[in-house]
Order: structure tokens, then sequence, then C-alpha cells
């Protein structure tokens, strides 16, 4: 395979891996899809997390995810979306992994870890040629 098309291969299938678990985290969110907490729930977590303006923050929160999965997936603004879902990831592990731990038993933060990791590629160089709009 050629270089080039094994760079665009690479850059595509992380873009629909990382961004269809962001948009079954964020339809969790957003709509209780999947078995998920809906809108309520995560303005009650949101607002259990010491944040003001729990409910615009739940949407906003519970969007990134949702819509920068579905970019992510088409290649829309790859980088965009994956700053948006770092932010998010930053939250949790401020909120949730210093506070509570860092391990599998109480907060999880490897999988953070592995978002993280997952969009440093998606930020430096892009979602690649096969996306449908990059910038």
């Amino acid at each position: 395979m050629e270089r080039d098309n094994a760079f665009n291969l690479a850059m595509l299938m992380l873009r629909i891996i990382v961004g269809s678990i962001f948009v079954v985290h964020g339809a969790q969110k957003m709509f209780g899809m999947f078995g998920g907490i809906g809108i309520e729930g995560m303005t009650k977590m949101v607002e259990g997390l010491g944040f003001s303006n729990p409910h615009i923050l739940a949407l906003v929160w519970a969007g990134i995810e949702f819509i920068g999965g579905i970019f992510l997936v088409l290649g829309i603004s790859a980088r965009g979306a994956a700053v948006g879902i770092v932010l998010v990831t930053f939250i949790r592990i401020w909120k949730v992994n210093i506070v509570y731990g860092s391990f599998v038993q109480s907060a999880e933060i490897e999988y953070n870890l592995l978002v993280l990791s997952s969009c440093i590629p998606l930020i430096l160089v892009g979602g690649g040629s096969w996306s449908v709009w990059d910038v």
C-alpha cells in the first residue's frame, strides 16, 4: 500500500473508531439512548461536580461528544472536534480522576488517557485526505 494511502486509511479508522465511541456516549448523555442518563441525569451529574449553570453545561458537554463524534466519523473539522473531545476529557480527569482516584475500580483514568492519546494525532495532522471537510 502506498504511504499516503496507508496514512489516510489510518486516520480514517482512527476517526471512525473514536468518533463512533463519542456518538454513542453523547447519545447516552443527550437522549438517554443505549442505557444512558439523558440530559436530566447529565444535568444532575454536572451539578454534582460543582459547576454553575449545570443544564447549559450538560447540553454543551453532551453536544460536544455527540456532534463531535459525528464530525470525526465524517471528517468534518476533525481537529476542532478532537479539541472539543479533549476539553471534556480534561474536565473528567480534573473533576473525577483527580478527586476519586485513577484506577479501574474507582474512576478509570486509563480510558481518558486513551481518548487523549487518540485525539493527539487528529489535532496535529487533521483527519486525513479522506475527510469530507478538514481544516
